[in-house]
């Protein structure tokens, strides 16, 4: 792989990395919002949509976390 090609990996992983971020910030924010829900929501439905919502946005996290790692294995090559 030449350079030019190398460089543009890297930009992409930069992005998924920002993209990462930002969205481990707005999982953070709904976590912080559950942990502040009264006590008696917390069997609510909106609780478990909460909570279903959280769990899903760290799978894509993961999942981005993962796609980094192959960039960084091509970009190795």
């Amino acid at each position: 792989m030449n350079n030019k090609r190398r460089e543009k990996i890297s930009d992409l992983m930069e992005e998924l990395s920002n993209l990462k971020d930002r969205l481990e910030s707005i999982r953070e924010e709904e976590d912080d919002a559950r942990d502040n829900m009264p006590e008696s929501l917390q069997n609510s439905e909106r609780y478990e949509q909460s909570e279903e919502a959280s769990e899903s946005m760290e799978s894509a996290e993961e999942a981005l976390q993962e796609a980094i790692g192959y960039l960084e294995s091509v970009a190795e090559a």
